[in-house]
């Protein structure tokens, strides 16, 4: 039997079809080329890393100094509320001290 006439590719065709392929080729391999260029080594991502770490620790401890300064800022005031209630409790202890002997001793 013969094969029907036009189903076997003409050279031209098959030409054409591997042009298309390259271009393919060609524009898949330009956009992967693209998005690698677009990555970051793993050096360039280590060190990115470490630089986040240090900003990460630095802020950590400025942190850490700004909750110490608090608490020494907590305790000042303490200190300062004592001193404040003894200056004005201390006279009037000393006052009434004062109205007990005197009235001891009938002065």
């Amino acid at each position: 039997m013969t094969e029907p006439q036009g189903q076997d590719p003409t050279p031209w065709e098959l030409l054409r079809a591997m042009q298309q392929m390259r271009d393919d080729l060609r524009s898949d391999f330009a956009a992967l080329g693209a998005r690698l260029a677009e990555m970051v080594t793993k050096i360039q991502y280590e060190a990115d890393r470490r630089t986040d770490e240090l900003r990460i620790k630095a802020v950590e401890d400025d942190v850490a100094a700004i909750q110490r300064e608090r608490d020494e800022e907590r305790q000042e005031a303490r200190s300062v509320r004592r001193l404040a209630l003894t200056a004005l409790v201390a006279p009037v202890v000393v006052g009434v001290i004062v109205a007990i002997v005197i009235g001891k001793l009938g002065l």
